[in-house]
Order: structure tokens, then sequence, then C-alpha cells
């Protein structure tokens, strides 16, 4: 990290946000770092890529590829030898993950810690329990990394690079596989709208841990939009991909508009690649739109406010635990007093749901209005919704009306001194009702990529999307 005083070690799931940021200041050594990462010297011989220097064998999400296409794209499109090579490396990886983070083949995944510190009762690391934690963000999680491994693949496939049209199928393969096993299984609540982990414990029962928290959020920003001439290359007879249309209901293209997954004029139709149905993502939106639960007026919370009078209590094998919603400084001594996912704002998984929000609309266009916030009765296009989560992120650095900055607090030396009120530093995180900026002072990686949020909201770097499409359009 770039705090060497407070801070000195690395983390690999921070490291692929610093390289978005970082790519707009120096896209070749942004490059360099994903590939550090990948390089003999870091990942294991079994593909496994480690979490943090003191516990190698730890897992961070899987957000590499995500952020190689990020990279990739910021820098104009044109590195096609680097997002090979970083391709090749990440295939070992999901591999790993495939084989030794779904212990029973049924494609849930565990992960266990994946970054989220506190977030929910238990400790994911070391479950204190008998059983297997199958957790829904580390399902989302793998659900986005088989997407964006199928984009890297179409892009060389159809750029001319290289062959990839057969990883294509394989990606898009373990993606329905994913898609599949998270309706069929029971991961989604009907009831409450809400993904929540299962603790599958010995003699066969499962026991869902009820927590609103960003886990059961997560898998909505695994979501990609493909044209109909790739959903042409890719459905091939016998294929898992398309057999999950058939399971959805869709044998052929007019089945699949009128499930309302494929949009727009024959020849030019889009179809929606989601972890979740279109009426689940409607019932995520009420919630994570809802400012009684993760909508704060400075961005989304990672932890419900609903706990805040509603604290969640889970009893299990003689064990009890809990979570209540606490907007600063953790009060619990797991990973740390100070290590908080138990409702602050963190920006990388604001950042996700902001690029996650312009697919969504760049599939649905202004045929679909949310209300936002939830209650509010006004109906904003996912593209407006965007901007404005992007807008409050700003804000936390902003003078407000009353002359303040959110991220300083009450600390009036920083607010008032004109020595230091101009001397901005970007925190780990940010209280969860006020934004006062709160862990590490200087994690200046995953909040550096504020500079990315602001060159988007003022167009100065175009949509993922966007320069991918271009790229291919230019091909034979």
């Amino acid at each position: 990290m770039p705090d060497k005083w407070e801070y000195p070690w690395f983390a690999s799931w921070d490291l692929a946000f610093h390289c978005i940021a970082l790519a707009h200041v120096d896209p070749a050594f942004a490059k360099d770092q994903l590939l550090l990462i990948c390089r003999e010297w870091f990942q294991h011989p079994n593909g496994a890529l480690p979490a943090y220097e003191w516990d190698f064998g730890d897992v961070n999400p899987p957000v590499q590829a995500f952020a190689a296409l990020e990279v990739f794209a910021i820098d104009g499109g044109r590195d096609l030898d680097f997002l090979s090579r970083v391709f090749d490396k990440l295939l070992v990886n999901f591999t790993w993950w495939v084989n030794r983070e779904d212990a029973d083949g049924s494609n849930l995944f565990e992960g266990g810690f994946l970054g989220l510190d506190n977030i929910g009762p238990l400790d994911r690391s070391h479950l204190p329990v008998g059983g297997v934690l199958e957790q829904s963000d580390a399902t989302g999680w793998m659900a986005g990394y088989a997407l964006a491994m199928t984009t890297i693949a179409a892009v060389l496939d159809r750029t001319g690079h290289r062959p990839a049209r057969d990883l294509v199928h394989k990606f898009l393969e373990h993606f329905a596989e994913i898609r599949t096993a998270m309706s069929a299984q029971g991961m989604w609540d009907e009831s409450d709208g809400l993904f929540y982990d299962r603790i599958s414990v010995p003699g066969g029962g499962v026991v869902p841990v009820r927590v609103h928290s960003m886990v059961g959020i997560i898998p909505l920003l695994a979501v990609a939009v493909i044209d109909e001439q790739q959903l042409e290359r890719s459905v091939a007879p016998g294929k898992q991909f398309a057999r999950f249309l058939h399971r959805e209901g869709a044998r052929d293209a007019e089945d699949l508009a009128k499930t309302g997954v494929l949009r727009g004029d024959p020849g030019q139709r889009r179809l929606l690649l989601g972890a979740v149905g279109v009426e689940q993502l409607l019932r995520l939106f009420d919630r994570l739109f809802d400012p009684g639960e993760f909508l704060s007026p400075y961005g989304l919370r990672s932890l419900s406010a609903f706990h805040r009078d509603h604290p969640y209590t889970i009893e299990i094998e003689g064990v009890t635990a809990g979570v209540d919603y606490e907007p600063a400084e953790s009060t619990t001594a797991m990973f740390g007093g100070n290590s908080n996912w138990r409702g602050p704002i963190w920006f990388p998984l604001n950042y996700l749901a902001a690029e996650a929000l312009d697919r969504y609309h760049r599939f649905f266009g202004d045929d679909l209005r949310v209300e936002y916030p939830t209650g509010s009765g006004v109906h904003q296009t996912l593209d407006t919704v965007a901007d404005d989560l992007r807008a409050r992120l700003v804000s936390i650095f902003l003078t407000g009306l009353d002359g303040r900055r959110p991220c300083f607090g009450g600390v009036d030396t920083l607010q008032r001194d004109p020595n230091w009120n101009g001397n901005l530093v970007f925190n780990e995180y940010f209280h969860g009702d006020n934004a006062a900026g709160l862990g590490a002072a200087h994690q200046t990686g995953w909040t550096g990529i504020v500079a990315d949020i602001i060159r988007r909201r003022h167009g100065m770097v175009p949509p993922l999307g966007e320069v991918l499409r271009s790229l291919t359009e230019q091909q034979p």
C-alpha cells in the first residue's frame, strides 16, 4: 500500500483498485502491478493469489480480471499483449477457485474472509461451528469473475489477437452453472428480497445467516450485456450455456425477448447476463436505495442501518453471535477493533455498484425507472442513479454549505485551520451516517479511485463497454 509508515503491506484486492486510479497517471505502472501479483514469485503454482503478506493463504475477492479490463480501457484499449498475458495467469487462478473454494462441487463458493472484515456475526475464515459456509458474496464474485474472463476472451478472439472462442464458451458455461446454483439452492430469500450466506451443517441441515449487508448485494454486481452476434457464437449445441438459456425458458431469440432479457431491434439486440433475475434485481434495488437501509447521504453503507434498531443474533451448535449497525469503528475485537464492515461507506463496493448500474442502464435504457431514493416517490433511470451515487461519494471531500468537509468529521483543526483544511487524506472507510474519515488515514489506493469517479462524471473516461465495442467493431 502507498502508506509505508502506517500500513507497509499489500492486499491483493486493494491493489486491483489502486491500479484503476494509477492508470490515469501511469498506465504502464498500473499494468505492471496487476501482472506482478500474478508472477511466479507471488502466485502459487496451484493458481492461488496471495491475500496479503502476513497470510498468503487467505482469500481476497477475485477482482483482478475486472481491474485488468478497466486499466486496459483507461489506457485506450490498445495493449492486447497485456490483456492476453494477465488472462493466462488468471485462467489458472479461476481454476483454483473452482477446485479449492467449492468444496462439494455445488457451484456455491466459500472463500472465507474475502476482505469483508466484521460484516457478519461469525469469523468467516475460521468458522466456530461445524459445516461449510456457502457465501453469497463469494458466489457473486465468482459469477462476476466468469463474466470478466468471458469479456477478455471475447476481446482477444474478436480482435484476432489469438483464438479464444472455446474459452468464451468455457466461462459462459461457468457463469451459467453459478447462476443456476444461486437460483436453485436457496441462497435467495424470497420473503426478505436478499441473498444470504448459508451454513451447511453436518447431517444435511442448512442455516441461513440473515444479515442485511453487502454480502446480499454483491450478486447484482455480476452483470454483463452482450450483443446478438456474440450470443449466436456462444449458444453452441450441447453447451451448458445453451442449456442455461433453455432453463430460463428460452429456446430461441424470440423466447429470450419474451423473458425480458433480450431487447432491441432484430440484428442489434442485446442480452442481459446477470447473476440475479430481473425480479430479484428490482427487489434488491428497493433495499439498496432505501435511506433506512443501505443508502446514506454519502454513498452505500456496507451493512444496512436496518440493524440499528434490529440487531441480528444467530444461535448454532451452542454458539451465539450477533451483528448490529455500527457506522463508525467496530466495537468487536474480530480482526481488530478498527477493522470495520459493520456500517461504514467503502469506496470499492460503491465504485462497483455504480459501474453495474451503468451496465444495467445500457440494457434497459430509459424504459426502466426505479424509485430513488426508495420511498421518495421519485423515479429515476439507472444512469441518473449511478451519477447521483458518484456525486454522493465525491461530496465526502467537498466543502458543504456549512463550510465543512464531511471527511474531516468533528476535527475542527482540519475543518478550520488554513494549514490543514486543504490537505485531504484518503481514509480507508467513512462513517455510514456523516462520512467522517475513519480507519487507516492514508489508504490512498482504493479511496483514490475517487479520481476515476470524478473523471467519469465529467465524461473524460469512456465506459468500458464503449471501448470494447469500438475495439471489436474495427475488426472485419
